[in-house]
């Protein structure tokens, strides 16, 4: 294995995440009924792994690159996603395990578990948002890695850094899409909730399933809001790269002039870093923030 690999392990992801969250999958694909209800789910959940598998083959050139790539996985909270994933699976799949080897003619169905009763449906909703939540996580948290891993890369060709910067303007876009999405989410379970509390007392509803379920809303709260807060720390990371500007190695020629960073009104726009800039004998130079109207040419007259 590549030294600088990045591993479940080292991000802080439990084997017992893993383990629940394929043992789960394969208890999808082996069930006889109602496996159109959860299939979404098994969708999800090898959208988890395959990202993870695919982590461990990035390539990381030096130690630096690969203390960098975790630094940005662990900010953006991977291990908590993948591991709380992993607690619900295993939940999940003991509860279907129960309902099937107890389902015949005689008793509810396990399509009935699933959608018939108000905790049910709360119950599958909030694994499937854990597991979809978490899916959405690991999937940008590659993508992003990969993507500055190039671009930290000091091989890059011209070419091949126009490609990247795309490829980031795509996730970027992709993200806000997500982001967007999991308002509109957390807007509709606040929706739910209150209606639950509402109906507490109904008696169209068993008050215990209504209790169940009103704390099933609530942990599907909790999932969104670490899904928001993930998110946004992508979105940041890679919205930093976006607009970013790298400025170094400028070594201005006898008697010229030089602007090097922005003018003031790209302040807060624009992520710059300046390094390694040498003024030689009377030439002139601005490193930093200018003023927008800046007359590189007066630069000419000051003294060196």
């Amino acid at each position: 294995m590549d030294p600088f690999s990045i591993t479940a392990g080292a991000l802080g992801i439990t084997s017992f995440a893993i383990t629940s969250i394929k043992s789960l999958h394969d208890l999808i694909a082996d069930l006889a009924e109602a496996k159109d209800v959860v299939e979404d789910i098994s969708t999800a959940l090898t959208g988890i792994l395959r990202p993870l598998d695919a982590l461990q083959e990035v390539h990381l050139s030096d130690a630096n690159t690969s203390v960098a790539a975790k630094r940005d996985l662990e900010r953006a909270g991977v291990a908590d996603a993948v591991n709380r994933c992993g607690i619900v699976c295993e939940d999940f799949r003991q509860r279907l395990e129960k309902w099937t080897k107890h389902s015949s003619a005689r008793k509810i169905s396990l399509r009935d578990r699933l959608t018939v009763g108000v905790w049910n449906k709360e119950k599958i909703r909030t694994v499937r948002m854990c597991v979809q939540s978490c899916q959405s996580t690991v999937q940008f948290a590659v993508q992003t890695t990969q993507l500055f891993v190039q671009v930290r890369s000091e091989h890059l060709s011209s070419t091949h850094h126009g490609s990247t910067t795309q490829q980031l303007q795509t996730l970027e876009s992709q993200i806000q899409t997500h982001l967007e999405l999991t308002k509109k989410l957390t807007s509709e379970v606040s929706d739910r909730r209150r209606q639950l509390q509402a109906d507490h007392d109904d008696d169209e509803e068993d008050e215990t399933q209504v209790i169940s379920a009103i704390g099933e809303v609530k942990e599907q709260s909790q999932v969104l809001e670490q899904d928001e807060i993930s998110t946004g720390v992508f979105h940041a990371q890679v919205h930093a790269r976006v607009t970013g500007q790298e400025i170094g190695d400028v070594m201005t020629e006898e008697g010229s002039s030089a602007l090097v960073g922005m003018p003031k009104s790209v302040v807060g726009k624009i992520n710059q870093r300046i390094g390694n800039v040498t003024t030689r004998g009377s030439s002139s130079t601005v490193v930093g923030v200018f003023p927008d109207d800046v007359n590189i040419g007066s630069l000419r007259s000051r003294p060196s």
